[in-house]
C-alpha cells in the first residue's frame, strides 16, 4: 500500500507541477500580445471626431427670423475646427433677397469664419424671387466676416444682361460689386 500512495503522491506532484506550468506559460503569452489599441493617436489624427449624416442646419437672427439653412449629404468635425461637407447647400435670407451656394463638397473652418464650395461650385442670388446673378467656379470662398466671395478657376458672372469669364472673381456683397482678374472676356446683350 505504500507504494501506491507513493506513486500517487508522485502523479499528483507532477501533475500539479504541470498544471502551474502550464498556467505560467499561457499568462506569459497573454501578457505578451501586442496590445491594440481602438483610439491609436497615430490612427485617428485624420479621423473625424464625430460625424453626420442627411445634415439641416437652420440659423435664425436675434429677433427669429430665419437668417441661413445648411444642407448637406454628410458633415465629418475634425479638430483642427473644420469641418468637411458632401454636397453642401447653403440658402442666406437677408430682407427680399435670398442666394443659394452649393458644390459636390465644401469645408467649414472655424478658426476664420469662412467657408469653402468645391468641384461645379455655385452662388446664385435671387431679388424677389428672380434671379439677379450668379458665380461659376471651380473653388467658391465664401468669408462671412468681411461678406466676400473669390472664385477660382473657370470663373463666371452670369447676369440678365450677359456673361464674363476670368481665372477669378472678388464679389464684395455689401456694395455689390465685382473685381474680375486674369483673361477677362464677356458676351452682353445690347438692349433694343
Amino acid at each position: 500500500m505504500q507504494t501506491s500512495i507513493k506513486n500517487i503522491i508522485q502523479h499528483k506532484g507532477f501533475a500539479g507541477f504541470l498544471a502551474i506550468a502550464l498556467v505560467s506559460i499561457a499568462v506569459f503569452f497573454i501578457g505578451n500580445r501586442p496590445t491594440l489599441y481602438i483610439l491609436d493617436e497615430q490612427k485617428l489624427s485624420d479621423a473625424p471626431d464625430f460625424f453626420l449624416e442627411d445634415v439641416t442646419a437652420r440659423s435664425y437672427s436675434p429677433d427669429g427670423k430665419l437668417q441661413e439653412v445648411l444642407q448637406a449629404q454628410a458633415a465629418n468635425h475634425y479638430l483642427k475646427k473644420q469641418t468637411t461637407l458632401e454636397l453642401p447647400v447653403v440658402t442666406r435670407y437677408t430682407e427680399n433677397l435670398k442666394s443659394i451656394s452649393s458644390a459636390e463638397s465644401g469645408l467649414l473652418n472655424d478658426r476664420d469664419n469662412t467657408v469653402t464650395f468645391n468641384d461645379n461650385a455655385k452662388v446664385i442670388r435671387y431679388a424677389e424671387n428672380v434671379e439677379t446673378g450668379r458665380i461659376q467656379a471651380d473653388t467658391l470662398l465664401f468669408n462671412n466676416d468681411n461678406q466676400t466671395i473669390i472664385s477660382h478657376g473657370n470663373s463666371e458672372l452670369i447676369t440678365p444682361q450677359g456673361t464674363t469669364k476670368s481665372a477669378s472673381i472678388f464679389f464684395d456683397l455689401t456694395d455689390n460689386t465685382a473685381t474680375l482678374n486674369g483673361g477677362v472676356s464677356g458676351h452682353y446683350e445690347v438692349s433694343k
